[in-house]
């Protein structure tokens, strides 16, 4: 296991193991598979738009590691989490993230909710506005 990156404030360790699953250091001492458990410190990756993904290629060039793994990290999660938080801030990052990055097809449940739920006129009318354009693409 090769630690690659910090995430959040508390600067969580993230790494990958050999068989190239992504994982983070748990509080209580043990590494634990990201894909699946979406630890709530992944929500930090919207904050950061598109320059994660960038961030994320050089570190794991810095460490060895071959920058394609960079695509099998779970930011779908964390797009999901940040549209489905309870505060405005986050659920805004995720849907800069969606607007700026593509793919919104894969949050329509989520974006269906925000419609209602948004926490804001803007985030209710970004999240309506990302579902119409899915829809009207769908159609031609």
């Amino acid at each position: 296991m090769v630690v690659v990156t910090q995430l959040s404030e508390s600067r969580v360790p993230v790494g990958v193991t050999g068989a190239g699953e992504w994982v983070y250091l748990a509080r209580e001492g043990g590494w634990l598979p990201l894909t699946g458990s979406s630890p709530l410190f992944l929500v930090t990756v919207v904050q950061q738009g598109a320059a994660f993904d960038a961030n994320l290629r050089r570190r794991l060039v810095a460490v060895g590691l071959t920058p394609s793994l960079a695509d099998t990290f779970p930011v779908d999660s964390s797009i999901r989490l940040g549209l489905t938080w309870p505060t405005d801030f986050w659920q805004q990052a995720a849907l800069d993230w969606l607007e700026q990055e593509g793919g919104v097809e894969a949050f329509l449940p989520e974006l269906a909710a925000l419609v209602h739920t948004g926490g804001t006129q803007r985030i209710r009318h970004t999240a309506r506005r990302l579902m119409r354009a899915v829809r009207r693409q769908a159609r031609d």
